[in-house]
């Protein structure tokens, strides 16, 4: 079975925006800044749903949404995260970090969610704590743990890009065996991710199954990736890669799919994924699950200037 296939089912857990990590409970956290204590002291009125699948020593893009237990997603509110690392030994360290998050509205259901850019200094199991504000001021906690590889499963900022031969339509024959989505832009199906690393341009590759989508926003992420492109065409290359292999005979039962080889040559444990690459072929950017227009053109004012 591949990596991808045995992490869907944490996707489908940040459709409902399920905690994906162990919770505990804040112990006496004090203002601007939540521990994350060895273990459970009370129940927490809120969770963090952690919806990234792949963080690793260095900086990460890390996703989340904040529940209520009570009254569901948490929205109107500002949110400030700590790091904590937690050694085998039980004495934790920390604040490591500490930064504020950012909401980011999604186009579908549960309508967004928080991002926040963390570094881990070290791989192992590490505690987030989130100190939430409402409208009103009033301040809440949650927590969360972690676990931080050596490497990440994708590949790494700051490294080349895969040169994979992704499937074209000229291979394909048609979008039908090519794609599922429903508007296929041919232009994003002219070139293989290697080719398109030859021209010496900046390169965006999105990799998502808008039919099959375990989060229902591959399509959404497809569209904001049309609409970038409708606005750099002619400074950078864009490609969609299907998620899977052979969309025309999936028929609904994702039982007859076959992962395409270029989404496990990328090591991708979820979907959907986007990755800006420079003109030199070194990525960038890469942002797990749906990301905002906003987010990609803070990565392409850098990339394009």
């Amino acid at each position: 079975m591949s990596r991808y296939l045995h992490h869907l089912h944490n996707v489908k857990l940040l459709v409902a925006l399920l905690t994906l990590a162990t919770l505990f409970a804040c112990a006496n956290p004090t203002p601007q800044q939540a521990s994350v204590p060895a273990a459970a002291t009370a129940p927490e009125s809120l969770r963090l749903a952690l919806a990234s699948t792949d963080l690793a020593v260095g900086g990460n893009r890390v996703v989340f949404g904040v529940i209520d237990t009570a009254e569901g997603p948490v929205r109107d509110a500002s949110v400030q995260v700590s790091t904590f690392f937690l050694p085998p030994n039980g004495i934790q360290e920390g604040p490591i970090e500490t930064v504020d998050a950012v909401f980011r509205a999604w186009p579908v259901t549960p309508r967004g969610v928080f991002t926040a850019r963390l570094n881990f200094d070290r791989a192992g199991e590490w505690g987030i704590g989130a100190v939430i504000t409402d409208a009103g001021g009033d301040e809440r906690t949650a927590t969360a743990r972690v676990l931080v590889n050596d490497a990440s499963a994708t590949p790494a900022l700051g490294t080349a890009a895969p040169r994979s031969i992704s499937k074209t339509l000229a291979d394909a024959g048609d979008f039908e065996r090519l794609t599922t989505d429903f508007e296929p832009d041919a232009d994003m199906y002219a070139m293989t991710i290697a080719d398109a690393l030859d021209t010496g341009k900046p390169l965006m590759v999105v990799f998502s199954t808008p039919a099959y989508c375990q989060t229902a926003t591959c399509g959404p992420q497809l569209d904001v990736i049309k609409d970038v492109k409708a606005e750099y065409a002619t400074t950078m290359n864009f490609i969609h890669v299907e998620v899977y292999d052979n969309p025309h005979e999936i028929e609904g039962d994702l039982t007859n799919a076959v992962i395409s080889p270029t989404v496990e040559e990328w090591g991708l444990p979820s979907e959907p994924w986007t990755f800006v690459i420079d003109g030199d072929g070194v990525i960038r950017a890469k942002f797990e699950a749906f990301t905002t227009r906003e987010e990609l053109d803070e990565v392409l004012a850098l990339v394009l200037n």
